[in-house]
């Protein structure tokens, strides 16, 4: 009898460790891409920004870009299907800090032709801020001066 329990005992657990390596292979979380950009004039210094995650207090950072320069990262959504990333940005003696990804600013974010994923391109200029899908069209979403 107790032979027999052990043999069940030991089936169980190697049908309950398979199916787990199962699920966690189908498991897929999507990667997103958040790519800030910088399009303001370095003199008498370069833009900086830092960013963070609220959803789950990940920092991303300090970073500063000079015209031209590019910073991007990658993040999974949470486990409640949503990500929430602000950024502070610093241009001499203007600051500004916003959402630069969450529920409302997704639907201005394309999708990478590489692997599915959600990719938002913002770009500040010296009037404010611009977000786009693709590069090739932009959309003014905040100034450097609005609340």
């Amino acid at each position: 009898m107790t032979s027999f329990l052990l043999q069940l005992l030991i089936l169980t657990f190697l049908f309950v460790s398979g199916t787990l390596c199962v699920e966690q292979q189908l498991v897929s979380v999507p990667k997103n891409q958040l790519d800030l950009i910088s399009d303001v004039p370095d003199i008498p210094e370069p833009l900086r920004v830092r960013c963070l995650s609220k959803s789950n207090d990940i920092d991303v950072g300090n970073h500063t870009l000079k015209k031209g320069q590019e910073f991007n990262w990658t993040f999974g959504a949470s486990a409640s299907g949503s990500a929430l990333y602000s950024c502070h940005f610093y241009l001499q003696s203007k600051d500004k800090s916003f959402n630069v990804y969450d529920g409302s600013v997704r639907q201005y974010c394309g999708l990478s032709t590489t692997d599915n994923a959600c990719i938002c391109y913002w770009c500040a200029k010296p009037d404010g801020f611009y977000i786009s899908g693709d590069k090739s069209e932009w959309k003014k979403l905040h100034s450097w001066s609005d609340s």
